[in-house]
């Protein structure tokens, strides 16, 4: 999960799944969108989803900082599968897992996502 409007090098690629150029924030999220690409179970996906400020009072706050409830946040990648459902994948580095800002944007989008009915939650460790 990162930041909206961070001003980073873009990544991008043609996606067919999504008829679209795709640009993401790292060689990490581009390699995994082209993973996506050519899974047959996802039908498309979109990356830098936005969570809705306005939807954020109704995540529980415990043991998350006061800020980050007032930051703009967007979720890696919201996978929508062949079978209907969605799924939500946020990109993590193994070395960033032990620092507590990071567990805590995790453990944000995951109950951001929970409180949306989306429980097809996970992380993708970038090495």
């Amino acid at each position: 999960m990162t930041k909206s409007g961070l001003k980073t090098r873009d990544f991008q690629w043609w996606s067919g799944k999504n008829g679209a150029l795709i640009r993401v924030q790292s060689k990490a999220a581009r390699d995994y969108g082209k993973w996506l690409e050519g899974r047959p179970e996802v039908e498309s996906f979109e990356t830098g989803k936005a969570l809705e400020l306005e939807r954020l009072p109704h995540v529980s706050p415990t043991d998350i900082r006061k800020l980050y409830f007032q930051t703009q946040w967007c979720s890696d990648f919201y996978i929508k599968f062949a079978d209907g459902h969605i799924g939500i994948r946020e990109l993590a580095p193994s070395s960033a897992l032990d620092k507590q800002a990071e567990v805590e944007k995790l453990e944000l989008s995951r109950r951001y996502w929970a409180a949306m009915n989306i429980t097809d939650w996970k992380v993708v460790l970038a090495l």
